[in-house]
């Protein structure tokens, strides 16, 4: 059952553009990131993969990974 849930969680491999169209609920997280940010991340990240926004901003990849699983 551990590889099913983890079949449909957001992993940091996943393009910005996949995330936001199968779980439109995650727009909002990435919305409240923008200020850590200092821009739009889906604006300038869309067709980006999750672990380059990561590390391009310098972001807490569990706690975001966490936020955007548990809006799903």
């Amino acid at each position: 059952m551990e590889n099913c849930k983890n079949k449909y969680s957001i992993t940091p491999e996943m393009i910005l553009l996949d995330i936001v169209e199968k779980h439109a609920s995650t727009k909002e997280v990435f919305k409240k990131y923008d200020v850590a940010a200092g821009e739009c991340i889906l604006c300038h990240n869309l067709f980006e993969p999750l672990k380059n926004v990561i590390s391009r901003y310098n972001l807490n990849s569990e706690k975001l990974l966490s936020d955007l699983n548990s809006l799903k």
